[in-house]
């Protein structure tokens, strides 16, 4: 699997320490724009790769199979369209597009190309999310479910100076919804399909109109799930299931939990435990093992999960006006 890289942000670089360190994965080329050359050329010379500053150049690159796209939220479709058309398999960060429509579009692109089409979430190729679906039906009938990814950081820092950074801008689909409860929304999703009703209630938003922390509620049939994310505060965060014999928690934010805990009849047992925490290297290992096994059944059944989490979205900002500044 040879791989050119789009972009020169924290997960482009994590993104190839992490791929670096997993067989059969090779990184051939980065593209970066022009006036952020500096940076690509140091990322070129750690990495032996080639360096482009034109996207149809890079495209053009016969070492490389296979795209990654790694840019801000609003320009995941544009750059990944171009690369499906240009008969590259795409890895594209999540969230996979802003819209439904666009996913669609990119998804019937990619199996009427023959290509693999993968979002870069990990939640099914770590440990825990896998032994919290395993285990689940021990709970007897799941009664609640609780999410919570809450956070600052520089961006919000810089932010309160009146700086905008991409994840806090909303012409660039940024905000907590798409940056960071979306990680919450495929652990949802992912244990529980697509629900019946979806609702988000914004608690907060910066002087842009940009949601800096909210909360989707999402109701299936007997209980509901409780996603809460915040880039404007810190927190506890967890995910925790609640069934009528016991819950199960994962300790720390889904995206980089260490454990998942079973609580049952006053006991303790220790599902799973996550030694990489926020680090990439299980889905890229993963990502290899269906390009050199030519297993697209695996790609795009968890394409599917994709287009249902873009749906879930999708309904949400059909439903409310936040998005708009409103």
């Amino acid at each position: 699997m040879r791989i050119g890289v789009v972009g020169n942000g924290n997960i482009v670089k994590r993104f190839l320490k992490d791929g670096a360190e997993v067989e059969h994965v090779e990184t051939m080329a980065v593209c970066v724009r022009e006036q952020s050359r500096k940076k690509g050329e140091e990322l070129a010379l750690a990495y032996g790769m080639k360096l482009y500053t034109d996207y149809g150049e890079f495209l053009n690159c016969e070492d490389m199979d296979t795209v990654y796209v790694g840019l801000i939220n609003s320009q995941h479709y544009p750059y990944a369209r171009q690369a499906l058309r240009a008969g590259k398999h795409v890895i594209c960060e999540k969230p996979l597009t802003v819209t439904w429509e666009e996913a669609r579009e990119l998804a019937d692109l990619a199996r009427t190309q023959g290509l693999f089409l993968w979002e870069a979430f990990k939640l099914p190729y770590g440990p825990l999310v896998p032994a919290v679906k395993k285990h689940m039906g021990r709970l007897g009938p799941v009664r609640l479910v609780q999410c919570s990814y809450c956070r600052t950081g520089k961006a919000y820092e810089e932010y309160l100076r009146g700086i905008i950074r991409p994840v806090l801008d909303p012409e660039c689909a940024g905000g907590s919804l798409y940056d960071v409860n979306v990680y919450n929304l495929h652990f949802a999703v992912w244990l529980f399909g697509k629900p019946e009703k979806a609702e988000y209630f914004p608690a907060s938003g910066g002087f842009n109109g940009v949601d800096t922390s909210g909360t989707v509620v999402l109701k299936y049939p007997g209980f509901q799930v409780i996603c809460t994310a915040a880039m404007d505060c810190n927190g506890d965060n967890f995910c925790m299931v609640q069934g009528e014999k016991g819950w199960i928690k994962m300790e720390g934010p889904v995206s980089s939990a260490s454990q998942a805990v079973l609580y049952m009849d006053g006991m303790t047992e220790v599902l799973a435990e996550n030694p990489e925490r926020g680090r990439l290297k299980s889905e890229i290992a993963e990502f290899a093992r269906q390009f050199h096994a030519g297993d697209y059944k695996a790609c795009y059944e968890m394409m599917e999960h994709s287009l249902a989490v873009m749906e879930v979205l999708d309904v949400i900002n059909r439903e409310k006006e936040w998005n708009k500044g409103k």
